[in-house]
């Protein structure tokens, strides 16, 4: 891989990551674009770039969910404040998402195709859509059950083409989630996302592990893109992420009649 190719491709990864296009979908549609065969190793890289970026920016939630969801005493009394109550939830939703994931997993490779990418584009571009037309004018709070089915919905986003970021989000708006915190929730629960899919990524690559100068630099690209993109995406939530909708409708239009000429 050139060292072209690794910021391309890093850059791709950061920026939809966390942006509801799907990283996955995009991923695969730049490497086809660049001729690269899937490259694990570098693929495990610019997980971990990711898992940082949302790190750094939501650090003082992450300490404070660890902090209290930790808290021995409170948690022999049952008494665990808003903050660890949280972070059980969200190990929660993780582990149905988990469950869903290994149901899926064995078919991912004849799922990633062109026509079936540009499929779930088209259908991410929907929900969207649909969770700002149908959403529920009455807030609502997180809640056990709430963070199952979220748990249960985010693992569908193992198909490629389904944007994890954008399925989340857009669930939990639907539901009538307020935005920031539906944006907050989503970012916070990729964080045990990201982890389980590496262990899963390295339980048989872990002796074979090994970079590059080229992909350390798809490794710093990735973690400065991701980065922006937390932010950009916080901020755009409030009244402009319906414009990753038509994009997705476009793009996943667009390829699919490419797919059907060709």
């Amino acid at each position: 891989m050139e060292i072209w190719q690794s910021l391309i491709l890093g850059m791709v990864q950061g920026v939809t990551e966390f942006f509801p296009v799907s990283s996955s979908g995009h991923l695969f549609l730049a490497e086809v674009w660049l001729g690269l065969v899937p490259d694990i190793n570098f693929t495990i890289l610019l997980h971990v770039a990711s898992l940082l970026a949302v790190i750094l920016v939501y650090r003082q939630e992450v300490w404070n969910l660890i902090k209290s969801g930790f808290d021995i005493k409170a948690l022999q009394a049952q008494k665990l404040a808003p903050d660890g109550v949280l972070a059980w939830q969200l190990v929660l939703a993780t582990v149905f998402t988990v469950g869903v994931a290994l149901l899926i997993e064995p078919y991912f490779e004849t799922l990633l195709s062109l026509k079936w990418v540009a499929g779930t584009l088209i259908i991410t571009g929907l929900l969207i859509l649909i969770a700002e037309k149908f959403r529920r004018s009455k807030e609502i709070n997180f809640s056990w059950g709430l963070a199952i089915t979220l748990g249960l919905v985010q693992g569908l986003a193992v198909v490629p083409g389904i944007s994890r970021s954008g399925l989340t989000i857009a669930f939990l708006i639907l539901i009538g989630l307020n935005r920031q915190l539906a944006v907050k929730l989503s970012f916070l629960l990729s964080i045990p996302t990201i982890l389980g899919a590496l262990v899963f990524m390295l339980k048989d690559e872990w002796g074979s592990l090994s970079f590059t100068a080229a992909t350390l630099i798809g490794f710093v690209a990735s973690f400065l893109t991701a980065w922006l993109a937390i932010y950009t995406m916080k901020s755009l939530v409030e009244k402009r992420w319906i414009w990753f909708a038509p994009y997705c409708l476009l793009l996943g239009g667009g390829i699919l009649l490419w797919t059907l000429k060709f």
